[in-house]
């Protein structure tokens, strides 16, 4: 009997728990199917969650964002401008004013080293004044009928080296402040994460992103890529200077932004490279995120000193594989870029 009982509780504590997970399963269907008055962006904020959901995507805030930026793309042009629209109302600036931060850091370097520069010229100025000094009292010496000229001329030479003294333990103080501060700007500049010259990420914190998001793919089992894209030496030797070689340079990085996705991180990488980390992005789709690139550079009219240029460029692809470290597979994109501009191909894929 008493075990009849125990029989008898248990399939109620059963029940009880199937009551309680049947209306959590409930909960979540309320929770993920909208109403016929939910607005669009809402059902497609639905959608998005849905899609991850039904991939085994972990629903974490920047998977959400890679995802809910990678269906946009498969939405009318309307709906995406409603959608930009929204997300540049509410966007935060951090990253914009880190920027600015930085600029200004190097700014302030930059008056710190004028000032360097000009209490240097300072001190030359005395230093030239000295020697003026030890002249006039030379010829004075040589004058022995004016004792009291020279007295003057000494006395004015003894406070001159104090001055001067006192000049030097300045500019010891000062050199010492100066080191200091290029101390903590090399810091500073060593954990940015801009290349301020062209308005993208640098070198460094692309590899540092590039290494996280090679955890995430061990981890979780999606796909991501990265896209190489070198603006080729021909184009660059078309022009005579520098500043017009960064010019050019700026401007593709403004496409590049223009093209790619908002979780895009798009970097210089020095030369005539910039480079991106397509996350959760499969070989398909990163094909023809290439093709978009190509054909918006290709076809730009790019105007500098009234010559208009004829761009020119090469492309490589390398997926972020658990079997290659990062820089390896950075390397074999960049091989795959040089392929592309040699070959004259829209782009190139790494064999590896």
């Amino acid at each position: 009997m008493a075990l009849l009982d125990k029989q008898i509780v248990k399939q109620n504590n059963d029940a009880k728990e199937q009551k309680v997970k049947s209306r959590e399963h409930s909960k979540i269907n309320i929770q993920l199917e909208l109403d016929s008055s939910a607005n669009e962006v809402e059902r497609f904020s639905v959608f998005v969650l849905k899609t991850m959901i039904s991939k085994g995507t972990p629903p974490t805030p920047d998977n959400y964002k890679i995802f809910f930026e990678k269906l946009l793309d498969e939405r009318n042009i309307d709906f995406q401008k409603k959608i930009q629209e929204l997300l540049e109302f509410e966007e935060s600036n951090y990253n914009e004013n880190r920027v600015e931060i930085e600029k200004d850091i190097k700014e302030i370097f930059i008056g710190i080293n004028s000032i360097i520069k000009v209490v240097n010229s300072i001190y030359k100025n005395i230093h030239l004044i000295k020697q003026l000094s030890s002249e006039t009292e030379k010829e004075l010496q040589e004058n022995k009928n004016n004792l009291i000229v020279k007295n003057i001329a000494s006395t004015f030479e003894s406070k001159l080296k104090q001055f001067v003294q006192s000049i030097n333990n300045q500019l010891d103080l000062l050199k010492e402040k100066y080191q200091k501060a290029g101390s903590a700007f090399k810091n500073i500049e060593n954990s940015t994460i801009f290349d301020t010259r062209f308005g993208v990420y640098n070198k460094r914190y692309f590899v540092e992103q590039a290494k996280k998001e090679r955890q995430k793919v061990i981890k979780f089992h999606h796909q991501s890529s990265i896209v190489s894209i070198e603006i080729k030496e021909n184009i660059l030797k078309k022009l005579p200077f520098q500043k017009d070689k960064i010019f050019l340079l700026r401007i593709v990085a403004k496409m590049l932004l223009k093209t790619s996705r908002r979780n895009d991180i798009i970097s210089y990488f020095g030369g005539n490279s910039f480079i991106m980390l397509l996350r959760h992005t499969n070989i398909e789709s990163t094909k023809g995120a290439c093709n978009r690139i190509f054909e918006l550079l290709i076809n730009s009219n790019i105007v500098l000193n009234d010559t208009e240029i004829d761009m020119d460029i090469g492309i490589g692809i390398a997926m972020i594989k658990e079997s290659y470290e990062v820089e390896e597979s950075i390397n074999c994109a960049l091989d795959a870029t040089s392929k592309s501009a040699k070959n004259k191909k829209t782009f190139e894929i790494c064999d590896k």
